[in-house]
């Protein structure tokens, strides 16, 4: 593989991330507080799906703790979420990579489930019950944004909506 491609897709890779771990720091309030995806989230597990190798459970967990100090939770209960997230991802790797986004989306919707499930029972098992389930709306949202993303890259690459494969 060519040096510059290497380098290039390492950009593409920390640039995403970092993008995604601004827009959680925006000033979300009300409902939108509610129902924001976890951009960390899609963005370790996109690039988990995409290029292995580079992204796995070393780096999800550095940005799970890096989420849990954004947002004042406690210290780990994101990381090993974002661990089991991208455990999940690499056992169903081969069968994600041959949908198209929007059953690629479904599958995923199990995914951020049991992610946002390992949060939550992280959290209700180091400090308090949670006061409702409104923490498990951020998992549809997730899934529409993985269908937003997936579908751009595809059409990004020049597969059109009719192809399949």
């Amino acid at each position: 593989m060519n040096v510059a491609t290497e380098t290039g897709s390492w950009r593409r890779i920390l640039g995403t991330l970092a993008l995604a771990v601004l827009l959680e720091q925006l000033p979300w309030s009300g409902w939108a507080l509610v129902l924001r995806p976890d951009f960390v989230l899609v963005a370790v597990l996109f690039w988990t799906l995409h290029q292995p190798a580079r992204i796995s459970f070393g780096a999800a967990f550095a940005l799970g703790l890096l989420a849990d100090f954004q947002d004042g939770a406690v210290f780990g209960q994101h990381a090993i979420a974002y661990v089991i997230g991208v455990y999940l991802v690499l056992f169903l790797r081969l069968r994600l990579l041959q949908f198209d986004p929007l059953r690629q989306a479904a599958q995923l919707f199990p995914i951020f489930l049991a992610v946002q499930l390992a949060v939550l029972l992280v959290g209700w098992l180091a400090v308090n019950p949670p006061t409702g389930l409104a923490m498990l709306l951020p998992v549809l949202s997730s899934t529409v944004l993985w269908y937003l993303v997936a579908l751009f890259v595809r059409l990004w690459h020049g597969k059109g909506m009719q192809d399949r494969a």
